[in-house]
């Protein structure tokens, strides 16, 4: 057994600080670290894999030692290579303690002190944070630093002390990992190596957290980390993880808890975390991981509400004149302070609805609009220079879905989509509040429909719209990440609060200065995959992209309505399903199931039953062609254009109808 170190209050403590950011960009949480890190560490050096904007040199300059830029390669342990080289063995063998630590947490929650002081009177020569179990990434055992241990240090924050630091094992160690490792590389040679590699050398180690008894505590159960340990860290991937893995290992309530807790037991402020993740992630993790859903009570007042310092306006396009009646009872709403422009495509209208509002004693101006461009071009050209004089502006229309048949399908979407936006006054103030309380919430919105069709065409929410969507973005300037293959992020159905500075690059259009009429398609326009599908689907990445995150927006009696539903169409269900529609129908005499399957009930399968369940379901040709044009219509939405005479005279031979959103 090597003879292993205590510390005291004169030893020295060197850092190699790591930090990656695609856009080289130094963000207020790596600031707050650093200035925590600072008041623990005699030296700190700061490596950086990629670039360093001059404004992130400024920022960094005054709280470290040194900034060393250098190509990205390596990952982190590539990263410390370089910085060991370009400080020296010679002056870090000066150091009683060497923390190698990376940019891949927020915090610290609680003073980094507490874990060095808890560090300083061990009887170690390394030590972390927390475990976590080893993977087998290589298949063999065939490289530098295998070890038979099933369990590592996580190398977030990993420090060494003397004599490992210093000594020729700990040189070589670092000498023996290539360059330019990979990810599993790095892994397996580095993170992996603690503690078994050095234990086999006759060193000890501890970590901070030892009692936590779960896999990766720090990404899936950081509160329980807090409040047994006192824990200072807490993982950036928890935001952005894929929910498939959550799922495995909890209930998806690990980030609900930590926002929780940040917000009522911790002094940590909340905006350094949406400053980063709404640059860098995905916005479909995020809203699945962080929970971005809000129930809000539909008829009694929250705590605040009722008494608001925003400044609100409503944006109202009106086009069917038989809801000219349901359109102003929801009016009736919003608070008597706020702005009301309400559009419409005919002057009949106009009147009709001037009359409307003047009768139920609401003030509102109502414009006459081109009828191009829908109610999209209603909020964007024909309500622009109106939205800006607001904090808040609620946008909506009137809907019908007439395509649809039978008709209740679309009107039960609108139901959704007003109920969740404006269902009574109480719920408008609860709204409202909801934003004064939330000053990152850019955009509130219902979720999609998940009745009928629209349970299964709707799908991710693209819709075949993913390359249309990409381009406008592009072309707007909305830089952040999208991924046809996973969550559209979207008010789908164009109902939806915002604030009008998370939206200024989608209200500026191709040209800056703003869209007119004439950007969009006449009428007769398509069902979809238009330029108007695309914004639909843009405002929330538009949102993110001025730094807002938004959410999906519920009333409390929606909300029981949305999880039956929910419960309803959950993958895994589809045989219980089966079983309640083929027992209503053999209740009331008419599918008897012996008569169907041609066997006694008592052994008719589940299996049996799916295709009873659903007649759309027909595992034959119709079925294959189905799929194979939802194939077409996503992969290459051009061709899926340009073949529309084909796909009509198919859809009659066949008698495949289609539901569109």
């Amino acid at each position: 057994m090597v003879e292993s170190m205590v510390l005291n209050d004169t030893s020295k403590r060197a850092c190699i600080y790591f930090i990656y950011d695609r856009d080289g960009i130094i963000d207020d949480y790596i600031l707050y670290q650093i200035n925590d890190l600072r008041e623990n560490v005699t030296f700190l050096h700061c490596v950086i894999n990629g670039k360093l904007t001059p404004e992130g040199r400024e920022r960094l300059e005054p709280l470290v030692d040194e900034i060393y830029v250098r190509e990205n390669k390596g990952h982190d342990i590539g990263a410390y290579k370089a910085a060991v080289e370009y400080i020296g063995w010679k002056k870090l063998g000066t150091f009683d303690e060497l923390v190698l630590m990376n940019n891949t947490c927020f915090g610290p929650v609680y003073p980094f002190k507490e874990v060095f002081d808890w560090a300083k009177v061990q009887d170690i020569d390394f030590w972390g944070l927390t475990w976590g179990y080893t993977v087998d990434w290589l298949g063999h055992n065939n490289y530098p630093h295998y070890t038979n241990s099933e369990t590592h240090y996580q190398s977030y924050f990993l420090v060494v002390r003397r004599p490992l630091l210093g000594s020729k094992l700990f040189a070589d160690f670092f000498e023996e990992i290539p360059n330019s490792a990979s990810y599993t590389e790095s892994a397996c040679m580095y993170e992996y190596a603690f503690p078994g590699y050095f234990e086999e050398k006759g060193y000890r180690g501890a970590v901070y957290c030892e009692g936590a008894d779960f896999n990766y505590p720090l990404l899936h159960s950081p509160v329980s980390l807090f409040k047994k340990y006192r824990m200072p860290l807490f993982k950036k991937r928890s935001f952005f993880h894929h929910y498939t893995d959550i799922l495995n290992n909890t209930a998806g309530e690990g980030i609900a808890r930590l926002l929780r807790f940040l917000a009522e037991e911790a002094d940590y402020d909340l905006d350094m975390i949406w400053q980063t993740l709404l640059r860098t992630a995905s916005l479909s993790d995020l809203v699945r991981c962080a929970q971005l859903n809000r129930v809000l009570p539909r008829d009694m007042l929250t705590e605040g509400s009722g008494q608001h310092l925003s400044k609100i306006g409503l944006v109202y396009h009106a086009y069917y004149e038989d809801l000219i009646d349901e359109t102003v009872s929801y009016i009736q709403n919003f608070p008597p302070d706020t702005g009301i422009l309400v559009t419409t495509n005919t002057e009949e209208k106009k009147a009709l609805l001037e009359e409307k509002l003047e009768e139920a004693g609401l003030k509102a101006a109502v414009r006459k609009i081109e009828n191009r461009g829908r109610d999209v071009s209603s909020l964007l050209v024909g309500a622009a220079d109106f939205v800006f004089d607001y904090d808040l502006v609620c946008f909506a229309h009137d809907k019908k879905t007439t395509q649809v048949r039978p008709h209740s399908v679309g009107r039960s979407w609108a139901y959704k989509l007003d109920e969740n936006v404006f269902a009574t006054r109480e719920y408008v103030a609860n709204v409202i509040n909801l934003f004064e309380q939330e000053g990152r919430l850019g955009i509130a919105f219902p979720a999609p429909p998940n009745h009928s069709g629209y349970a299964y065409n709707i799908r991710d929410g693209w819709s075949g719209n993913y390359v249309n969507t990409r381009k406008l973005m592009d072309d707007l300037g909305i830089d952040v990440k999208t991924n046809e293959h996973t969550l559209c992020v979207a008010p789908l159905g164009t109902c939806f609060w915002f604030r009008p500075q998370a939206l200024k690059k989608l209200f500026a259009g191709y040209r800056g200065t703003g869209w007119s009429y004439k950007d969009f398609p006449r009428e007769p326009n398509r069902s979809d995959q238009t330029l108007l599908h695309a914004i639909e689907r843009a405002y929330a990445y538009a949102a993110q992209d001025a730094g807002y995150y938004p959410v999906y927006l519920y009333n409390d009696k929606y909300a029981q309505i949305e999880f039956t539903n929910l419960e309803f169409v959950k993958a895994g269900s589809t045989e219980m399903r089966a079983w309640v529609e083929a027992l209503a129908m053999d209740a009331i005499g008419y599918k008897k199931l012996e008569d169907v399957f041609q066997k006694p009930a008592e052994e008719i399968t589940s299996q049996d039953l799916i295709p009873y369940y659903d007649p759309n379901w027909n595992f034959g040709i119709r079925e294959s062609l189905r799929h194979l044009a939802l194939a077409l219509r996503h992969k290459f939405p051009r061709l899926w254009a340009l073949m529309l005479p084909v796909r009509r005279l198919g859809q009659r031979i066949l008698g495949i109808k289609t539901v569109r959103c």
